[in-house]
C-alpha cells in the first residue's frame, strides 16, 4: 500500500510510505530555493515520485495535513514572498485597524500587489467564498488532489494539525508504550496552539486542547518587534538572549511584563491579564528596553512557563516519559531546561518538529485510524530522508 503525505499550509512538502516504510520526504522549498514556500507541493511531489520509481497512480491512499488553512494566506503565499516591512504592514494596515479601531478590513486589500498568479496556486478558489472561507478551501484542496492523482475523495483524509504533529513525534520516537505523553505546541494551527496526548494501545488519546497556549505567538511577535522575520527567525532572538547577564537589571523589569499575562495553571494555560494582541501590546511595554534583554526575557520566560507545565503535566497524568513536537519544539535551550528537571525522565524531540515534517504526520495519522501494523510502521531515527549526494558530487572542492 502506498500513502502519500501531503502538508500544503506555510512550509509545504510531501512524504511516500509504501507498506508503512518511509521511502522519501521533502520539503517544497529545497526544491524551488524559496524559504517557507506555501501551497500544493507540486515540485517535491514529482521529485518523490520519481525518486521512489512510484507512478501517480499507484497512489493509495492521500493523508493530508491541517483541515483550515485561510484562502488570503494561500491567495499571497504569505511566508513566502512576504518580506520584513510586510509584517510590519500587516500589523499597522490589517490587525491594528481590525483589533484596535475594530474596522472591517480585507487582508486582499492591504495586500492586493502580493496576489500570487493563478497557475501557482493550482486549487479552484472559485469554490471560496471569501478570503477566511476555509472550509470552501477545504473542498477546493481535495478536489485538486483527487483530479491530479485521478483518485476517489473518499481516499483522501485530512487530520487536525496538531494531531498531525503528535503522531509524527509518536510513531517518529518509537515509543509505543503506555507511559509516553506527546506535547505539541506552535504558533497556531486548525485553531489550537498546545495540546496534550496521552498513549494507549499504540495509539494517542488527547487529554487537553487549548487555542491561549501563546507562547509561540508571544515569541514570534517579539522576533518581530526586534526587526527579524517571524516564524523564521526565531532561532536568532533564542542566540540573542545569551548576550545578557542572568544578573542584568535590565530584564527583569521585562520578564515581569511576561509573567504578568499568560500563565500555567494545573495542566492549562490561563490568564492573569489577557493582552489584545501580541504584538502592540508587548511592543508598547517593551518601548526603549535593551534589544539583547527583551530577547533574555522572552527565552527565560518561555522556560520558565514551559518547565512548569511539563512538570505539572507529570504531576497530574503520572508519566516522566515526554516527546515534544511542533513549532516551539525547535527550541533547544528550552527543551534542555525541561530535561534538566528531575521529574522528567526523557525527552524525544523529533528532527523537524515545526511544519516541515507535517507531511509524515499526517501519513502517521492515517496509519493510526486505520490501525496499521505498528511494527512496520518507520521511526525518525534518521532526519536524512529528502535529497541527497554522492561522492561524485563533490567534485567541485579542491584539495
Amino acid at each position: 500500500m502506498i500513502v502519500l503525505g501531503i502538508h500544503d499550509g506555510h512550509n509545504s512538502g510531501c512524504a511516500i510510505f509504501k507498506n508503512g516504510k518511509l521511502i522519501c520526504a521533502l520539503s517544497e522549498e529545497r526544491v524551488t530555493r524559496k524559504k517557507n514556500e506555501y501551497g500544493f507541493p507540486f515540485n517535491s511531489i514529482n521529485f518523490c515520485l520519481k525518486f521512489s520509481k512510484i507512478k501517480k497512480n499507484q497512489i493509495d491512499q492521500i493523508a493530508v495535513s491541517t483541515k483550515k488553512l485561510p484562502p488570503k494566506y494561500f491567495l499571497v503565499k504569505r511566508n513566502t514572498t512576504f518580506k520584513l516591512e510586510d509584517y510590519f504592514k500587516e500589523q499597522n494596515e490589517y490587525w491594528y485597524k481590525k483589533i484596535y479601531l475594530n474596522k472591517k478590513v480585507k487582508y486582499l486589500d492591504v495586500f492586493h500587489n502580493r496576489k500570487v498568479k493563478k497557475k501557482y496556486l493550482y486549487y479552484d478558489f472559485r469554490k471560496v467564498k471569501n478570503e477566511d472561507d476555509s472550509i470552501g478551501l477545504l473542498n477546493a484542496r481535495r478536489d485538486y488532489f483527487s483530479n491530479f492523482f485521478s483518485l476517489d475523495k473518499s481516499k483522501i483524509h485530512f487530520f487536525d494539525h496538531h494531531e498531525c504533529h503528535a503522531y509524527y513525534g509518536y510513531y517518529g520516537s518509537r515509543n509505543l508504550n503506555n507511559k509516553v505523553c506527546v506535547v505539541t505546541l506552535d504558533g497556531g494551527g486548525d485553531g489550537s496552539n498546545a495540546t496534550i496526548w496521552k498513549s494507549k494501545n499504540g495509539k494517542l488519546v488527547e487529554v487537553y486542547r487549548t487555542n491561549i497556549g501563546n507562547l509561540g505567538r508571544m515569541y514570534r511577535y517579539i522576533t518581530l518587534s526586534l526587526g527579524m522575520k517571524p516564524t523564521e527567525h526565531e532561532f536568532k532572538v533564542m542566540g540573542l538572549a545569551g548576550y545578557a547577564l542572568d544578573n542584568d537589571a535590565y530584564y527583569k523589569k521585562i520578564l515581569d511584563i511576561f509573567r504578568e499575562t499568560l500563565k500555567v495553571s494545573g495542566i492549562k494555560f490561563k490568564y492573569k491579564k489577557k493582552p489584545k494582541d501580541n504584538f502592540f501590546y508587548f511592543r508598547d511595554k517593551l518601548k526603549n528596553q535593551r534589544f539583547d534583554s527583551i530577547a533574555y526575557g522572552i527565552q527565560k520566560y518561555l522556560e520558565e512557563i514551559l518547565t512548569k507545565w511539563f512538570l505539572n503535566i507529570s504531576k497530574k497524568l503520572k508519566v516522566n516519559n515526554f516527546i515534544f513536537s511542533g513549532g516551539v519544539a525547535q527550541n533547544v535551550k528550552a527543551s534542555k531546561k525541561i530535561l534538566e528537571s528531575k521529574s522528567i525522565k526523557t525527552l524525544f524531540v523529533p528532527p523537524g518538529p515545526g511544519d516541515e515534517s507535517l507531511p509524515i504526520g499526517a501519513a502517521y495519522c492515517y496509519f493510526a485510524k486505520n490501525n496499521f501494523d505498528k511494527k512496520k510502521i518507520s521511526s525518525m531515527h534518521n532526519p536524512y530522508i529528502g535529497i541527497g549526494f554522492e561522492n561524485k558530487d563533490l567534485n567541485f572542492i579542491r584539495k
